[in-house]
Protein backbone atom coordinates (compact mmCIF):
# COMPACT_ATOMS: atom_id res chain seq x y z
CA UNK A 1 0.00 0.00 0.00
CA UNK A 2 2.34 2.36 1.12
CA UNK A 3 5.47 1.26 -1.48
CA UNK A 4 8.85 1.01 -1.20
CA UNK A 5 10.40 3.00 1.81
CA UNK A 6 12.48 5.88 -0.05
CA UNK A 7 13.38 9.24 1.45
CA UNK A 8 11.10 11.48 1.25
CA UNK A 9 12.66 13.84 -1.42
CA UNK A 10 13.07 10.35 -3.77
CA UNK A 11 11.50 10.83 -7.36
CA UNK A 12 12.26 14.71 -7.86
CA UNK A 13 14.85 14.10 -10.44
CA UNK A 14 16.68 17.51 -9.27
CA UNK A 15 17.14 15.61 -6.03
CA UNK A 16 18.19 12.52 -6.91
CA UNK A 17 21.17 13.82 -9.16
CA UNK A 18 22.02 15.81 -6.16
CA UNK A 19 22.62 13.02 -3.91
CA UNK A 20 24.76 10.92 -6.63
CA UNK A 21 26.51 13.94 -7.38
CA UNK A 22 27.24 14.20 -3.70
CA UNK A 23 28.10 10.79 -3.16
CA UNK A 24 30.38 10.18 -6.25
CA UNK A 25 31.93 13.53 -4.74
CA UNK A 26 32.24 11.62 -1.21
CA UNK A 27 33.71 8.59 -2.84
CA UNK A 28 36.06 10.44 -4.59
CA UNK A 29 37.47 12.21 -1.23
CA UNK A 30 37.73 9.00 0.62
CA UNK A 31 39.19 7.24 -1.97
CA UNK A 32 38.94 3.70 -3.01
CA UNK A 33 36.72 2.69 0.21
CA UNK A 34 34.22 5.46 -0.22
CA UNK A 35 32.64 7.09 2.46
CA UNK A 36 29.75 4.18 2.69
CA UNK A 37 32.24 1.78 3.16
CA UNK A 38 34.22 4.12 5.89
CA UNK A 39 31.31 2.89 8.13
CA UNK A 40 32.08 -0.88 7.77
CA UNK A 41 35.78 -0.56 8.87
CA UNK A 42 34.42 1.85 12.29
CA UNK A 43 34.39 0.29 15.59
CA UNK A 44 30.47 0.80 16.49
CA UNK A 45 29.25 0.79 20.54
CA UNK A 46 25.97 -1.01 20.64
CA UNK A 47 23.32 0.38 23.15
CA UNK A 48 23.99 -1.40 26.78
CA UNK A 49 21.55 -1.13 29.96
CA UNK A 50 21.86 -2.61 33.21
CA UNK A 51 20.07 -3.18 36.47
CA UNK A 52 19.44 -5.43 38.92
CA UNK A 53 17.48 -8.21 39.43
CA UNK A 54 17.00 -11.17 41.83
CA UNK A 55 20.46 -10.78 43.14
CA UNK A 56 21.82 -10.46 40.32
CA UNK A 57 23.17 -7.78 37.91
CA UNK A 58 21.93 -8.04 34.58
CA UNK A 59 23.07 -5.95 30.85
CA UNK A 60 21.70 -5.93 27.72
CA UNK A 61 23.05 -5.26 24.62
CA UNK A 62 20.81 -4.33 21.54
CA UNK A 63 23.19 -6.66 18.53
CA UNK A 64 20.05 -6.94 16.04
CA UNK A 65 21.00 -8.91 13.34
CA UNK A 66 23.92 -10.87 14.43
CA UNK A 67 24.21 -14.29 14.56
CA UNK A 68 25.33 -15.44 18.18
CA UNK A 69 28.01 -17.49 16.71
CA UNK A 70 29.64 -14.06 15.73
CA UNK A 71 29.42 -12.89 19.71
CA UNK A 72 32.63 -13.08 21.79
CA UNK A 73 32.66 -12.30 25.38
CA UNK A 74 35.37 -11.91 27.90
CA UNK A 75 36.04 -11.00 31.16
CA UNK A 76 39.98 -9.67 31.95
CA UNK A 77 40.16 -9.27 35.82
CA UNK A 78 37.12 -6.54 36.46
CA UNK A 79 37.00 -5.37 32.41
CA UNK A 80 34.18 -7.07 30.39
CA UNK A 81 34.26 -7.02 26.25
CA UNK A 82 31.94 -8.12 24.32
CA UNK A 83 32.67 -7.68 20.54
CA UNK A 84 30.78 -8.98 17.54
CA UNK A 85 30.24 -8.26 13.73
CA UNK A 86 27.88 -7.83 11.17
CA UNK A 87 28.62 -8.31 7.47
CA UNK A 88 26.62 -7.99 4.17
CA UNK A 89 25.26 -11.37 2.88
CA UNK A 90 27.37 -12.52 -0.06
CA UNK A 91 24.29 -11.42 -2.33
CA UNK A 92 23.90 -8.20 -1.57
CA UNK A 93 27.77 -6.92 -1.26
CA UNK A 94 27.86 -5.48 -4.73
CA UNK A 95 24.10 -3.84 -5.16
CA UNK A 96 23.88 -0.29 -5.06
CA UNK A 97 21.83 1.07 -2.47
CA UNK A 98 19.23 3.57 -3.17
CA UNK A 99 19.71 4.00 1.17
CA UNK A 100 20.83 2.05 4.24
CA UNK A 101 20.58 3.06 7.69
CA UNK A 102 22.14 -0.55 8.79
CA UNK A 103 25.28 -0.36 10.28
CA UNK A 104 27.70 -3.14 9.38
CA UNK A 105 31.20 -4.22 10.87
CA UNK A 106 32.25 -4.24 13.85
CA UNK A 107 31.00 -4.06 17.25
CA UNK A 108 32.79 -3.48 20.17
CA UNK A 109 32.04 -2.58 24.02
CA UNK A 110 34.14 -2.90 26.93
CA UNK A 111 32.91 -2.29 30.74
CA UNK A 112 34.01 -2.27 34.37
CA UNK A 113 32.31 -4.28 36.02
CA UNK A 114 31.24 -2.87 39.58
CA UNK A 115 32.72 -4.24 42.97
CA UNK A 116 30.60 -7.29 44.27
CA UNK A 117 29.35 -8.72 40.94
CA UNK A 118 31.02 -12.21 39.94
CA UNK A 119 32.37 -12.08 36.75
CA UNK A 120 33.59 -15.77 36.50
CA UNK A 121 30.01 -16.67 36.13
CA UNK A 122 28.55 -14.97 33.68
CA UNK A 123 25.41 -16.73 32.01
CA UNK A 124 24.67 -15.31 28.52
CA UNK A 125 21.39 -15.86 26.45
CA UNK A 126 20.61 -14.20 22.86
CA UNK A 127 17.00 -13.35 21.96
CA UNK A 128 15.26 -11.20 19.24
CA UNK A 129 18.51 -9.59 18.98
CA UNK A 130 19.19 -8.45 22.02
CA UNK A 131 22.40 -10.20 24.03
CA UNK A 132 21.33 -10.75 28.28
CA UNK A 133 24.30 -11.40 30.56
CA UNK A 134 23.27 -12.15 34.24
CA UNK A 135 25.95 -12.51 36.90
CA UNK A 136 25.44 -13.00 40.58
CA UNK A 137 25.88 -9.70 42.65
CA UNK A 138 27.04 -9.11 46.13
CA UNK A 139 23.85 -8.08 48.88
CA UNK A 140 25.73 -4.96 49.45
CA UNK A 141 25.73 -3.89 45.70
CA UNK A 142 22.26 -4.89 45.39
CA UNK A 143 21.25 -2.50 48.18
CA UNK A 144 18.18 -2.52 50.20
CA UNK A 145 14.84 -0.71 50.63
CA UNK A 146 14.78 1.64 53.24
CA UNK A 147 11.24 1.98 55.03
CA UNK A 148 9.82 5.78 56.16
CA UNK A 149 8.49 6.17 59.60
CA UNK A 150 5.77 8.35 59.82
CA UNK A 151 5.07 10.07 63.14
CA UNK A 152 1.66 9.33 64.53
CA UNK A 153 0.25 13.04 64.52
CA UNK A 154 1.51 13.36 60.25
CA UNK A 155 -0.39 9.68 60.08
CA UNK A 156 -3.45 11.61 61.50
CA UNK A 157 -3.43 14.08 59.71
CA UNK A 158 -2.90 12.08 56.08
CA UNK A 159 -5.71 10.01 56.97
CA UNK A 160 -7.40 13.41 57.11
CA UNK A 161 -6.59 15.04 54.26
CA UNK A 162 -7.32 11.62 52.52
CA UNK A 163 -10.87 10.80 54.01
Amino acid sequence: MLGELQPWFSGWPSIDRFRKNMDELFDRFFGEIGYRGLTNSMIMWPAVESFFRDGNWVMRIDLPGIDPKDIDISVAGDTLTIRASRERHRDERNQELESSEISYGRFERSMTLPKGVQGDRIKATYRHGVLELTMPASPELVGRKIPIEVQAEEKKQIEQQAG
